[in-house]
């Protein structure tokens, strides 16, 4: 039987410009676009995007991106265990807070399970191999898009997961936590999430996006 599971490690992007630079002033959320500077420092890529001051996360689903049974009890699991803390690799994670769904992080994550299904293949590389984005670039396309505060550790996490009749949240989880770089995102208290399975020749493939910072 087949399995394959990678995580992208700690992808952090640093807030190097937002309009006139600094926190978003909250007397000014409707006044014209922000533009948000991105420095992806896992990747080596910077970005830019457009949005708004008054943007926030998005709690429902988009539509064409709900989240399916399957779907919703892996993230169901996800925070039981982020509930418990955990210790991996050595090393002792502490309690985590619940993450909560993201509509934006589902379209991301989705769209890119489709791809590695659509792939028939059991490689799941974080760079798509379509366009060469990567999971912080995914993220914003698919609309998550905030303002942070200047100057904060910002973090876009993926872990991925693949294979045979690997259709048990626990088992995924138990796969994740078997290696140390997945234990330690599996425990990253950041609080947007959502997580994606899609079915496909080679096997089923999950995709969980995690983003945010902390204190947010």
């Amino acid at each position: 039987m087949t399995r394959a599971w990678w995580v992208v490690g700690l992808v952090s992007a640093v807030l190097v410009g937002c309009g006139g630079g600094g926190a978003p002033d909250p007397e000014a959320e409707t006044v014209g676009p922000v533009t948000v500077t991105v420095k992806d420092k896992f990747y080596g890529v910077d970005f830019s995007y457009t949005t708004s001051a008054s943007f926030r996360p998005l709690r429902s689903p988009l539509p064409g991106f709900e989240p399916s049974v399957a779907e919703t009890a892996m993230l169901a699991a996800i925070n039981v265990e982020r509930a418990r803390g955990g210790s991996c690799g050595g090393a002792r994670f502490p309690v985590a807070r619940p993450l909560v769904f993201e509509g934006h992080l589902m379209k991301a994550a989705r769209g890119y399970a489709q791809e590695l299904a659509d792939s028939g293949r059991m490689e799941v590389p974080h760079r798509s191999v379509r366009d060469g984005r990567v999971p912080s670039q995914r993220m914003v396309d698919a609309g998550y898009r905030p303002v942070p505060p200047a100057n904060v550790e910002w973090v876009f996490e993926e872990s991925l997961a693949a294979g045979e009749g690997f259709t048990d949240p626990a088992e995924v989880i138990a796969a994740w936590k078997d290696s140390p770089s997945h234990c330690r995102a599996l425990f990253e208290n950041i609080g947007n999430g959502a997580v994606a399975r899609v079915d496909g020749a080679a096997g089923t493939y999950w995709v969980l996006n995690i983003a945010g910072w902390e204190n947010e």
